[in-house]
């Protein structure tokens, strides 16, 4: 399902005032650096100025090509008058070709795209610019667009296709001693069903002050959902119709353009408990390697990636890191959602030898926090830069896992802070 999607920003600043509810298991079933990801660099600014100069006893010079992005272009000079012809009766002096117009004022963007090396910075539009929000404040944007006649959304079992337009709220939460100058790696965190932006992972031990975290309220009943109607999920079995995916873009771009925040555009994951999960698993599945708005990687607690032909997104084959928490015997939203996703993260970052979770070769990956070392553990034969680790949990139940994601999360960020992830 493909939707062809319009899309209207409106920044609205509120403060945030709404009780934390962690939702249960709702769904069933740049200025600087480079990264490896393609995309056409922002606009220059000037067009060459006017030539200026005509060829002798000719007339006017060619006014000055409108330039594609920046500042307006020099004027060309004035031409240099025509001489006379060898021998004979000299030739009236041609006249001084006019200046050339100046180049027109161009329409980039501000920062630099993605495209090369995933260890070096690239720092959004909005660094160097104060954020125009309040920390911890409810700020809504206005989306719309039009789902497919066949789209799955439905409310009180009647289809919810065509046209549609809801606002949708977000919270930025900045570090403490926040410099706009500094592009931190960008966490944005999904609640469960019922859940709204204030209800996520806190990512302390060490790392909640060195990433900004923003946390994403579903959209309203209003817009219907495939499997689970009136339950304020995310539109998570809508496939590419999903009214998530106008969210995060227009989300995005405001965050990247001036008023926005400092953040580094290699360094976007995607975080989620239940049907923020599954957000979560196809934010990384549709965006990994994007050429505009790139994920680096997931963190999904319970939920999975839809497999049925109805629901799921068009992914994409680039290569990305994720760290999932699962309970083995979880009943709500089975781990075969999950398992599901990691496969096919194995595929596209080129892991060797077995392709499953099920058959892989497994290490111990250490979270901290008092939970022993083998809690989670790393798929071995997979590319460095991008990691791979699952916590497989005993147990039936369908939790948040706070004491697993919390550390594990913060455990799993902090890698993309230095050493080998981080070169500058």
């Amino acid at each position: 399902m493909r939707s062809s999607v319009t899309s209207n920003l409106v920044l609205v600043g509120l403060v945030a005032g709404i009780a934390s509810v962690y939702g249960n298991g709702c769904s069933t079933a740049d200025n600087t650096g480079t990264s490896p990801f393609t995309m056409t660099t922002a606009g220059t600014g000037n067009a060459a100025a006017g030539t200026g100069t005509t060829a002798a006893g000719t007339g006017n010079a060619t006014a000055g090509a409108p330039g594609t992005a920046g500042s307006l272009g020099t004027g060309g000079g004035t031409g240099v008058a025509g001489g006379a012809t060898t021998g004979g009766t000299p030739t009236t002096a041609g006249a001084g070709g006019q200046s050339g117009a100046a180049g027109a004022a161009g329409t980039g963007t501000g920062g630099a795209a993605p495209g090369g090396d995933i260890t070096k910075v690239v720092k959004s539009g909005a660094c160097g610019k104060a954020f125009a929000g309040q920390s911890g404040a409810k700020i809504t944007i206005q989306t719309m667009g039009t789902k497919d006649a066949n789209c799955a959304d439905k409310l009180n079992n009647v289809p919810k296709c065509g046209p549609w337009a809801v606002p949708r709220d977000f919270y930025v939460n900045l570090p403490a001693n926040y410099d706009m100058n500094k592009a931190y790696p960008l966490v944005l965190e999904g609640p469960g069903c019922g859940g709204n932006g204030t209800d996520i992972y806190p990512l302390n031990n060490s790392v909640d002050n060195t990433v900004i975290r923003v946390g994403l309220t579903p959209p309203p009943n209003s817009i219907g959902h495939g499997t689970n109607e009136n339950q304020g999920c995310f539109d998570d079995k809508e496939g590419d119709d999903s009214v998530d995916w106008t969210f995060y873009e227009n989300l995005y771009d405001k965050l990247n353009a001036e008023g926005g925040v400092c953040f580094d555009r290699n360094r976007v994951f995607s975080a989620g408990n239940s049907s923020g999960s599954w957000f979560s698993n196809e934010l990384g599945c549709k965006y990994a390697g994007d050429a505009k708005r790139p994920v680096r990687g997931v963190l999904p607690n319970t939920g999975g990636l839809p497999m049925d032909p109805r629901w799921e997104p068009t992914c994409t084959t680039k290569p990305m890191a994720g760290m999932w928490a699962h309970e083995v015997g979880d009943t709500t939203n089975p781990f075969t959602g999950n398992k599901f996703a990691i496969a096919r993260a194995m595929k596209v970052n080129g892991c060797t030898g077995a392709m499953d979770y099920d058959t892989a070769t497994l290490e111990n990956f250490p979270i901290g926090g008092g939970k022993p070392d083998d809690t989670c553990k790393k798929i071995a034969n997979c590319p460095a830069l991008y990691p791979l680790v699952v916590c497989a949990l005993p147990g039936t139940a369908h939790g948040s896992h706070d004491d697993v994601v919390n550390p594990g999360f913060s455990t799993f960020i902090k890698q993309f802070e230095g050493g080998a992830f981080l070169t500058q």
